[in-house]
Parts: C-alpha cells; structure tokens; sequence
C-alpha cells in the first residue's frame, strides 16, 4: 500500500514539477521580449514596441492559466478532494452572447489601436479577450453536457495542450527547417547564383523595418512567388506542419490509456489539447500583426475552431484505439485531422500567393490569375470554416447521446490511473468498497 501511495505521489510532483517549469519559462520569456523590446525601442517604429508587449504580455497571461493545474495537484499531493468538472450544454443564445462579445471586443480594439500612436496599451486586455472568447466558446460547445472527470484533469489536459504539446510540436517543426537550411547550404556552397540570391535576402530582410510586415513581404515578393518556393512551402506548411502538430497535439490523450471510459471523453480531452494548443498559438501569432488588428483577431479564432476540431477528432480516435482497439478508427481520425488542418494552411497560402503576385508586379488591380487564386483560397476558407462550424455541435450532440447511460462510475483521478486493486482505486471510484 506504501508503494502505491509513493506512485501516486511521484504523479502528483510530476505534474507539479511541470506546471512549475512551465509557468517559470512563460515568464522568463515574457520578461526577456519586454526588456529587449525597450532597450531596442525606436520612437519611429512603435510597432516593434507593441509586439514586444504584446507577446510578453501574452507569456504572462499563458503562466497565469496554468496555475489551476499546479494547484490542483498541490490540493491532490495532500490529500484534498478535488470536485469533478461540470459543463452543462451551450445554448444557442449563450453562444450569441460570447459572439456578440467577442465581436465588441475587435471593434472596440481596432479603434483604440488606431486612434493613437500607443493605443494598443489601453487595447491590451482586449488583445488578450479576443484571442480568449472564442476559444472559450467552442470549448463549451464542445465539452458541454459530456463528463470529462474532475477539475484538475480539466486544467492537466489543457496545460499540456499549451506548453507541452506546443514545445514538442516547434522542435520538430525547427529540426524540419533546421534540417532544410542544412540541405540549401550545402548547395549553396556548389552553387554561386544560389549564394547571391540568399545573400540579397538577408540584406532586404535586415533592412526592413523591425514589425513593418507588409513592407517586408513587397519586398520579398518576387522570392515567395517562385514556383519552387511555392512548392516548397505548400509540402512544409500543408503537409509536414499538420502531421507533426495533429500528432504533438493530443499526444496527452495516449497516455492516459484505460482510465479513458469512452470515445467522447477522448474527444472532449483532445478537444481541451487542441485549446491549449490554439491559446499560445493565437497569442504569439496575433501579437506581432498589430498593424492589422481586427484581422488578426478574426483569424485567429477560425485558426482556433480548426486546431480544436482536429485535435477532438484524434482524441477520440486515440480513445477508440485505447479502449476498444480499434486503430483503423484511430488512423481515419489522424488522416481527418491532417486533412482539415492541411487544407487550411494550403487554402491561406493560396490567398496570400495571389496577392504576393499582385506585389511582385508592382500593380494594385489583380489580373484574372492572381484574383482567381485569391478567391479560390478564400474561398475554401469559408467553406471548411462553415463546414466546421456545423459539424462541432453536431458531434457534441451525438457524443452526449452515447454516454447518456455510461457502463462505468464516473473516475475522478487525472491523469493517470492508480494500480488495480489499491486502497488509492477505491478512494478515487475504481472499485467499490468491499462490505
């Protein structure tokens, strides 16, 4: 019995060990942008400034979520009951109100962000609302009415989410570009034309004005519409980027094995992974698009809707491979997820192509190719967006069916099942007491 207390307790401080390192890192970052973004702050280019603040005041925001995990496992280390999570199903007129929010939120933001030079540190808790809101809403829309277990493996998933499967998916995203800078050195050494059109992209890049991402992309026109580029960047962005983030992203879901009871609840966790994935990813990506606020913000919360559907659909095939075995489940769901998200990054790269062209031939009108690309690109946006947007409620709807009358009690441990036959499974609701 001592052992398994000692196993419990090991799962406890590990939890508690990385909820620690991740808070502690989200603020080092956090104070390393804000210190660099006023020691190299130039009165020409506030922009810099912004996104210096912006983004640290995102690290902040980020260590700030995950202190309920580190202190729901400090409660669970000394032995305090933790209450289980209760999410009731979204109503309609909920879900409009968090909209409706939301949608004041942007247009309040861009004003303040626009009518002044530093408007954007009075907008800073509304940056901070709009990246939120609609996280927080498809949350509720997906969890909603589905038993997930208690409050700490609510929080657990979700801090995963957000630093663990992040970090694991950039490292691997940063060898893969690691690994390609590797290769085009090493041609550039045979290759002198190659050397002289790296060189002139280092020096546009280095005098292009620091934020200033229009300017930067004029410039940088007639490299990213080459063909090759394209190419290039289609296979990196629609294809490696979605195997390693849908993969990295509900990683967490793996590992809780038997303690899952369903494959909704494996959807509702992936669905959580996903959310923590998306806050850190929304708050870095739209701190440095201060120029374009409102736009940054609405993209953001779509970016948001795909990474939490995909990652729903893997938890939920994780599950069905855990639970019942059933791994062809498991390899659709992982095909559906890249699918989703591989569409979407090629979509937008679609767009953007089309408007890089326009740049690169130094005109404002888009010709019939270039505006063919930019409404095609859009265009599938829409739809995948539209498409998701009724499939998630929907998949909500049919999940709270299956589990109306669960074959097992409800499991209020976290993350990791107790051993079989323990006094610490009948404390937390694996096998009932003995009379």
């Amino acid at each position: 019995m001592e052992s398994n207390l000692n196993l419990n307790h090991r799962r406890d401080n590990i939890l508690i060990l990385f909820s620690s390192l991740g808070i502690l890192g989200l603020l080092i970052r956090g104070a390393y942008l804000a210190v660099t973004g006023i020691i190299y702050f130039d009165p020409a280019d506030v922009t810099s400034l912004a996104s210096s603040m912006l983004d640290a005041l995102a690290m902040l925001f980020c260590a700030g979520l995950l202190l309920p995990m580190l202190v729901y496992s400090v409660r669970r280390l000394r032995g305090k009951v933790i209450p289980p999570t209760a999410i009731r199903p979204v109503r309609f007129w909920q879900v409009c109100g968090l909209l409706t929010a939301w949608a004041a939120v942007v247009i309040i933001g861009t004003i303040l962000d626009n009518s002044f030079a530093y408007g954007w540190i009075v907008a800073a808790p509304l940056f901070l609302l709009g990246i939120s809101l609609p996280i927080l809403c498809l949350v509720w829309v997906g969890v909603g009415g589905i038993p997930v277990g208690s409050r700490r493996r609510v929080w657990s998933v979700f801090g995963f989410g957000l630093v663990g499967s992040t970090l694991a998916a950039v490292l691997l995203e940063y060898l893969v570009i690691g690994a390609a800078i590797l290769l085009i050195g090493i041609l550039a050494v045979s290759n002198p034309d190659l050397r002289t059109v790296i060189n002139q992209i280092r020096t546009q890049v280095a005098n292009a004005n620091s934020g200033d991402m229009q300017g930067l992309m004029t410039a940088l026109a007639p490299y990213l519409t080459n063909p090759l580029i394209i190419l290039s960047i289609v296979l990196f962005a629609s294809v490696l980027t979605p195997l390693i983030e849908e993969a990295a992203k509900p990683a967490v879901v793996w590992f809780m094995g038997k303690q899952l009871r369903s494959p909704a609840e494996g959807f509702v966790l992936g669905a959580l992974c996903g959310a923590g994935f998306a806050m850190l990813e929304g708050l870095m990506a739209a701190s440095g698009a201060t120029q374009l606020w409102g736009f940054g913000l609405a993209g953001r919360g779509a970016a948001s809707l795909m990474h939490i559907t995909g990652s729903g659909i893997m938890g939920w095939g994780i599950a069905s491979a855990r639970l019942e075995k059933r791994y062809g489940r498991l390899a659709l769901s992982y095909l559906a997820s890249v699918s989703i998200h591989g569409l979407w990054n090629g979509a937008a790269i679609l767009a953007v192509y089309g408007s890089l062209r326009a740049m690169a031939q130094n005109t404002l009108q888009l010709d019939l190719p270039n505006a063919l690309l930019v409404m095609g690109g859009v265009g599938i946006l829409i739809l995948e967006l539209v498409i998701m947007l009724t499939a998630f409620p929907l998949i909500n709807r049919a999940l709270r069916k299956s589990v109306q009358t669960p074959a097992q009690p409800l499991l209020k441990s976290d993350i990791i099942a107790p051993i079989s036959s323990s006094t610490a499974r009948e404390k937390n609701g694996f096998d009932p007491k003995s009379n």
